[in-house]
């Protein structure tokens, strides 16, 4: 069985029921993440714009903890309550990746966790070395 790594960045609030991020091998698993700032408050309430840009700023740190970047992420997977809100929470992910984005999907979603929740995305990163 391959061993599993939690991780989770310094100064990011834990949740105890699951892991932000799981390292196998040379793959990096991120858990749902959503718009909590590193002390667990939600940024941008009502704002999927601001709320995207802290989702890939909170995966950008779970990357690298294990030493990964954003340019190691290979699959992206995003799920909107509002189609509505898919416009900006595409500039971002533009913004992000630029001209080599991962693998993604876009998936809409009657609900989240939270009701102030607008964006979720999870992410499978290839960690450099991490074998």
């Amino acid at each position: 069985m391959a061993v599993r790594k939690p991780v989770t960045p310094q100064g990011m609030t834990a949740n105890p029921a699951f892991s932000p991020g799981v390292q196998v091998g040379e793959f990096l698993f991120i858990s749902g993440t959503v718009g909590n700032d590193a002390t667990g408050n939600l940024v941008g309430v009502g704002d999927c714009e601001a709320q995207t840009r802290q989702v890939f700023a909170n995966i950008k740190s779970i990357a690298a903890a294990v030493g990964a970047s954003m340019d190691d992420v290979v699959k992206i997977t995003c799920f909107l309550i509002d189609v509505a809100d898919y416009a900006a929470y595409g500039k971002v992910r533009s913004e992000t990746f630029g001209s080599g984005p991962p693998a993604s999907s876009t998936v809409m979603v009657a609900a989240l966790v939270r009701p102030e929740f607008l964006v979720e995305v999870e992410a499978i990163v290839h960690v450099p070395g991490g074998g």
